[in-house]
């Protein structure tokens, strides 16, 4: 690498749990689906409502038509009635009025409002009756009952003794059915109440599904767009970024980092947005059902508080440690896969295996002691919740036998305290999801803040145009790091259609100079001009539609060999294909294999030849008809009939066009129109072949090195 591994390499962990101006950049992503986050809200909030609404059924089931906790008073008067309730206005009071007597229910367990005088005096005169059932008010229940002191209510209704009723049954007066048949009201509301249970599940299954079901259609479109626009900025990011950062991790930016984000959209946040809701609803329910009871239960919440805080903290340490390393593993796997083929000729599969071992152990290390700080959180919570039911048990308990609350009420509070800390659990699980999503979050944008290049994409509003050809170089200056020049005060001019050859060292600045005339790194000092004009006025489409380059180390990409040919070109028609392979002579080969054109190309062209790729570039080139040809040549390790082939495409390809070879055998440039030898960064030498020996200068001495070599080697 030219640079160093600095910059956009870091995984730490700098981001808050919760970043709202990261939050920001996200939601920009999911505004374009808000309709469907909207009805996954709606939804949420409708989940959180039946969840509440389901104890609540239990409670009033219970309080209401299974155990009698009603009391009922008798007045002779309307005006007595009112005058009663509005001095007990606290008291949840029923009005009922049959034949000119009137009465009052209410719930058992307020009958505490009331003074003790005020209850005696009740008493005494025989118009207070305690634990008290309704039936209808009926012939036949009547006559059940006839041996028991019947209140008519109403048309409708009537009130008996809940105890006494029983008593009936259990003495073997009222037989089982007839007991039914009496509390057939009873009965029949506690079908009712079980349907809509029953009614409500169902809800909160259809509401469970729409609330998935969007937020991830949401998230999933936004993610997509996210990764569309990730992978166009890193596409667009000068050569100089990717010689400081890893591929492993920007493949990780593209790949994991955005699926923590669809994580944190689909199931992280809007559960977590669920949790509170319902936390705070349980919170409300219980207060508003025995504010008393609960905040007693609520005794144990500073100490789930405490550990909570605890484990958020620690798990933050931890969970950056995690992340470093796995990102390590995933630099080290990168770069081991695709430097497979050195370390297996140079026979460092034990080395390669044991330094892996080490950054895996790290990983192993910093994995198990999360996995002990979960193993001591929600056991702990879990021991919590059974305090919290055992605080209800001693607690409300007393209440009940002090006719405090009601049966209902305590049912009513073990299902909620039960469902409290379910959220606490999770929220645990949802913490590093947010965590990772916010880390993941600030890595992307960091990434995306990044500038990329200048593409100019102004001047590109017009049809991008041919060039000619010709090229200037004016008094150019280029370091990749600050003022270490590679290339120094370097000026030369190449006609339109000229074919000229770089020579020199290795460093002498013959890649930097194909590099600057392609727009791929800028440069600090000098001009290039493009057919006269300053190469600044072109935007990168135009300059590099008019560079054809074949490298040394040929790149194909996965897929077939039309595909590489035309690289997702449509206007390339498939004679058009054929005809430029016949012409650099690749189709022989190409038409000799099963599926032709279609046959499908491995990862780099693995399962091709040197030649074979080379060929299969150069008519990648002549498909797009370049102004420009560059070829970094390198022919040595190719046999003598491939290299025939490569040489009449490679004259081919020159014709008509201007010409840049940069050569590492002399002896193939010597038809060149003109030879620029570098050293050190600066121009030499300039001439053509015969020109340059007769100078004696460093080309005679580069071509009598490399002639000796090769007489040596015949």
């Amino acid at each position: 690498m030219r640079h160093g591994a600095t910059g956009f390499n870091e995984d730490d962990i700098k981001a808050k749990i919760y970043d709202s101006q990261m939050m920001r950049k996200l939601i920009k992503y999911l505004k374009p689906y808000k309709i469907y986050v909207i009805i996954s809200f709606l939804m949420l909030l409708l989940i959180a409502a039946t969840e509440l609404a389901l104890p609540a059924i239990t409670k009033l089931a219970v309080d209401e038509y299974i155990t009698s906790s009603k009391d009922l008073i008798t007045f002779n008067s309307l005006e007595e009635q009112k005058q009663f309730r509005e001095k007990y206005h606290k008291v949840k009071f029923q009005e009922y009025d049959h034949n000119n007597q009137y009465y009052l229910i209410f719930p058992d367990n307020e009958l505490s409002f009331f003074p003790k005088q005020e209850i005696s005096h009740l008493q005494e005169n025989d118009r207070l009756f305690k634990k008290i059932t309704l039936i209808h008010n009926l012939p036949s229940n009547l006559a059940l009952l006839k041996d028991l002191d019947i209140k008519l209510l109403s048309d409708e209704f009537a009130a008996v003794s809940a105890v006494k009723m029983i008593e009936l049954r259990t003495e073997g007066i009222l037989t089982k059915q007839e007991l039914r048949e009496i509390q057939s009201y009873n009965i029949n509301k506690i079908k009712l109440l079980g349907i809509i249970f029953f009614s409500i599940i169902i809800a909160q299954f259809g509401f469970y599904y729409l609330q998935i079901f969007m937020i991830n259609f949401a998230s999933q479109h936004a993610m997509f767009d996210l990764r569309r626009d990730v992978f166009s900025h890193v596409s667009k990011m000068p050569l100089s970024f990717f010689d400081k950062n890893p591929i492993g991790r920007l493949v990780t930016r593209v790949t994991n980092d955005v699926r923590t984000l669809d994580e944190m959209f689909s199931n992280g946040l809007i559960q977590l947005i669920q949790e509170f809701f319902v936390l705070a609803g349980i919170i409300v329910m219980m207060l508003i059902f025995s504010w008393k009871l609960a905040l007693i239960t609520f005794t144990v919440l500073p100490v789930v508080y405490f550990l909570f805080r605890t484990f958020m903290k620690k798990s933050r340490i931890i969970y950056r440690e995690v992340r470093k390393k796995i990102a390590m593993i995933n630099a080290a796997l990168a770069e081991n896969i695709s430097g497979v083929k050195i370390i297996q000729l140079f026979n460092q599969k034990d080395n390669k295996k044991d330094d892996f071992a080490a950054i895996n152990k790290e990983y192993f290390d910093r994995s198990i002691a999360q996995m002990k700080l979960f193993a001591f959180f929600r056991p702990i919570i879990n021991s919590m919740r059974r305090v919290g039911v055992a605080i209800l048990l001693w607690y409300g308990g007393g209440m009940i036998l002090d006719n405090v609350i009601t049966l209902g009420v305590f049912v009513a509070f073990i299902s909620y305290l039960d469902r409290f800390f379910e959220p606490i659990n999770r929220l645990s699980e949802k913490f590093n999801i947010l965590q990772a999503a916010m880390a993941g979050t600030e890595r992307i944008f960091d990434l995306m803040n990044k500038k990329p290049e200048d593409y100019r994409i102004e001047n590109n509003k017009k049809k991008s145009k041919h060039f000619q050809g010709a090229i200037e170089f004016n008094n150019l200056w280029l370091a990749y790091n600050d003022d270490d020049y590679i290339l120094k005060d370097i000026s030369f001019k190449i006609k339109s259609g000229e074919k000229v050859a770089l020579v020199g060292h290795t460093g002498s600045g013959k890649t930097s100079i194909i590099n600057l005339i392609a727009g791929l790194y800028p440069f600090q000092k000098g001009s290039i001009t493009i057919d006269g004009k300053d190469q600044q006025t072109f935007s990168l489409d135009e300059i590099r539609n008019n560079i054809g380059i074949v490298q040394q180390d040929v790149f194909l990409f996965s897929g077939t060999i039309k595909d590489n040919i035309i690289l997702n070109n449509k206007e390339i028609s498939d004679e058009d294909i054929i005809q430029v392979a016949e012409y650099v002579n690749v189709h022989k080969f190409i038409d000799s294999l099963p599926k032709k054109y279609l046959e499908p190309v491995m990862e780099r062209g693995s399962t091709l030849s040197v030649g074979q790729r080379q060929l299969i570039a150069f008519a990648r080139v002549l498909a797009y008809d370049p102004a420009i040809f560059v070829l970094d040549e390198a022919t040595s390790n190719i046999d003598t009939e491939t290299e025939i082939l490569i040489q009449d495409a490679l004259k081919k390809l020159m014709e008509n066009r201007t010409s840049i070879i940069i050569a590492h055998r002399l002896s193939t440039i010597q038809h060149v129109d003109r030879i620029i030898v570098l050293h050190k960064g600066r121009i030499v030498e300039q001439g053509n072949h015969q020109e340059l020996l007769k100078q004696e200068g460093l080309y005679y001495d580069l071509y009598r090195l490399q002639y000796q070599q090769e007489l040596k080697q015949q």
